[in-house]
């Protein structure tokens, strides 16, 4: 089992560096890796952030977890509300997240569209939805756009391949927002890896 593993983590290194050659390694945590790149110039630059890790689990049941209310704060560490909404159609859901941020700055917040694109592939982007109005003290993410790319892999493993990208929050400074999200992410994205082989 472990020689499997082994030669699985190799795998996925390989891989991953083929794949996320425009990307620069911001922060690696166990088997979890994570990316960013900066599309565009100047203020009009918005960050894509790339998670790619394993998992040992299958795709249906990590599309569930991606839905379940339940276990939402359980792989959102930072979240102080995580709540889901289903649409009329089956494939699609309603999420609203916000999170906690150190002091002196405004919690954030979002309202995410999912979408199961097909079994393989789940995306998500900035709504409004009526239930989750934009309020005073807290800082509405907009922009945001993403995708989670699930790779079956042999012996039970999916490669979770996470992108997303936001505007730029003008109110924090990079060199204090950057450490914030990089953690933050690589934080949730291992949660989730936990969660989901549970």
């Amino acid at each position: 089992m472990k020689l499997t593993s082994f030669i699985l983590m190799i795998q996925l290194l390989t891989t991953t560096a083929l794949r996320a050659a425009d990307f620069r390694l911001v922060k690696q945590s166990g088997d979890v890796f994570l990316y960013e790149r900066w599309i565009g110039d100047g203020d009009a630059a918005v960050r894509e952030l790339k998670a790619v890790f394993l998992v040992k689990a299958n795709a249906p049941s990590i599309i569930s977890l991606l839905r379940d209310p339940q276990r939402g704060p359980g792989w959102n560490p930072s979240a102080r509300e995580y709540k889901v909404l289903p649409a009329p159609e089956p494939d699609k859901w309603i999420n609203y997240i916000r999170y906690a941020i150190p002091w002196p700055f405004e919690d954030q917040d979002c309202c995410l569209s999912f979408h199961v694109e097909n079994p393989l592939e789940v995306r998500f982007e900035s709504t409004q939805h009526p239930a989750f109005p934009p309020e005073e003290g807290r800082t509405r993410l907009t922009g945001v756009r993403g995708r989670w790319l699930l790779e079956p892999r042999n012996s039970g493993f999916v490669q979770v391949q996470y992108y997303i990208t936001t505007n730029r929050n003008r109110k924090l400074p990079r060199w204090a927002s950057d450490p914030i999200v990089h953690s933050n992410l690589v934080k949730t994205m291992t949660q989730f890896k936990h969660l989901a082989e549970q």
